[in-house]
């Protein structure tokens, strides 16, 4: 007996879902306490302690514009990263530069933060205590810039 092309367009759309769902982003990173529209907010993102926080360290990057992205005070950037651990830093950056401004001693001068919303204290953070795990499903942080 032949299928109905309702059913066969079903079936092959179930069959081709989960290709479809491993082309999304599994990681959504909302940066919160966003001040203004200037700039841009961009994520690095870090695969190790060896390279954690290190300009050259950076394994991928992304950023948006806050113009027309930004939600009351939040703006959200989403990755799609292969499975593994990771951790990383979230920045507004003001000028649109594509660099985190710093001061004369190292510290960031435009809002940021890091995963798992860990806070500096008398120097950086260890990457263990900002690394998280990537998987199929979608991980989301909410970090609130300082």
């Amino acid at each position: 007996m032949p299928r109905s092309l309702p059913a066969l367009l079903a079936a092959s759309l179930l069959a081709t879902y989960p290709a479809f769902a491993a082309d999304g982003p599994n990681l959504r990173v909302v940066a919160t306490n966003v001040q203004s529209d200037s700039g841009k907010i961009v994520v690095w993102i870090y695969g190790s302690p060896e390279s954690w926080l290190k300009d050259d360290g950076v394994r991928t990057q992304k950023s948006v514009p806050v113009q027309g992205n930004r939600k009351g005070d939040s703006v959200t950037v989403e990755l799609l990263l292969p499975p593994g651990e990771y951790a990383f830093s979230v920045f507004h950056d003001l000028e649109g530069d594509g660099r985190l401004a710093r001061n004369f001693i190292g510290l960031p001068k435009e809002p940021a933060g890091l995963s798992n919303n860990v806070r500096p204290k008398f120097g950086p953070p260890r990457f263990d205590k900002a690394k998280f795990t990537v998987g199929s499903t979608v991980v989301e942080q909410r970090i609130k810039l300082q």
